[in-house]
């Protein structure tokens, strides 16, 4: 222990020019400090505001999108209800067609609806039973 009571300091007084240029380089120091942060800020906020043009320009295709699919499907639920109309009096004129080719339907057509006879028959009117 005594050994170390005599031993010399390595520390020295600073001389004030030194003591000047390390203040005056703490000072640049934390100017650029403050200019790295500011700029770094700023591109941040860029970075941000290009990343939320590019979601909003997406936002409005898809809505755009969906638009245009539900007027796609509005369209395409009449053109099937359409469809199915149009089959259905397709399907009705067919058995109407083929009952036009029996004679047995011609002649109750005719005796029904224009009231025509047979020679030497008798027809009758009768009342409704209303």
């Amino acid at each position: 222990m005594v050994e170390n009571e005599h031993r010399q300091s390595n520390i020295r007084p600073l001389n004030a020019r030194i003591a000047q240029q390390i203040a005056a380089s703490d000072a640049r120091r934390e100017a650029s400090r403050r200019h790295y942060a500011k700029a770094h800020h700023l591109r941040e906020r860029r970075i941000v505001l290009v990343g939320l043009a590019v979601a909003a320009v997406f936002m409005v295709q898809l809505v755009l999108g969906q638009v245009r699919l539900h007027a796609a499907n509005q369209t395409l639920t009449k053109s099937e209800l359409s469809l199915q109309a149009v089959q259905k009096e397709n399907k009705s004129l067919k058995k109407t067609s083929n009952q036009l080719k029996d004679p047995t339907y011609l002649q109750q057509i005719l005796r029904d609806k224009y009231g025509y006879s047979r020679k030497d028959e008798t027809i009758y009117n009768l009342p409704d039973k209303s």
